[in-house]
């Protein structure tokens, strides 16, 4: 296996291995993992450039930052004053990478909400809703539409 190839394989292992601990250990619910893959009409400079905007603007924490294989993760937490049942009190965890070349990219993203087991009922609608526009937003900033 390529050392690259085994460095993301570790990364993730890791992701999830820290994830588990954090959701066994708070009271934390877990959302299934979701995987997509976004062709984008630039560069992957361009691209990778753009995601970090993106991923700024959404106040995510940035875990793993590595611009040599166009590969970062993050966790954007709760917001500490949010109301129990909102959007705002779920976290998600994205891990994205870029692959592609000076002409087209793909944005390969995997992401997850967290939520208190206090909304265990509203989590999967609430905080399923709010990782698909986050995701959007970020496809968005990747790739704006033609105008």
């Amino acid at each position: 296996m390529p050392q690259s190839n085994l460095r993301v394989l570790l990364l993730g292992i890791v992701s999830v291995w820290s994830l588990a601990l954090t959701a066994g250990c708070t009271g934390l619910a877990a959302g299934p993992e979701a995987s997509a893959q976004t062709p984008v009409p630039v560069s992957r400079d361009s691209a990778w450039a753009r995601t970090r905007r993106a991923l700024a603007f959404d106040a995510f924490s940035l875990d793993v930052v590595d611009s040599t294989h166009s590969h970062v993760a993050g966790t954007r937490y709760a917001s500490a004053n949010a109301k129990q049942g909102t959007a705002a009190a779920c976290r998600m965890t994205l891990d994205l990478t870029i692959r592609g070349d000076a002409q087209q990219a793909e944005l390969a993203s995997t992401s997850r909400w967290v939520a208190p087991h206090t909304m265990q009922d509203q989590a999967s609608e609430v905080c399923e809703r709010e990782r698909t526009v986050v995701l959007d937003r970020i496809n968005t900033t990747v790739a704006p539409p033609p105008q």
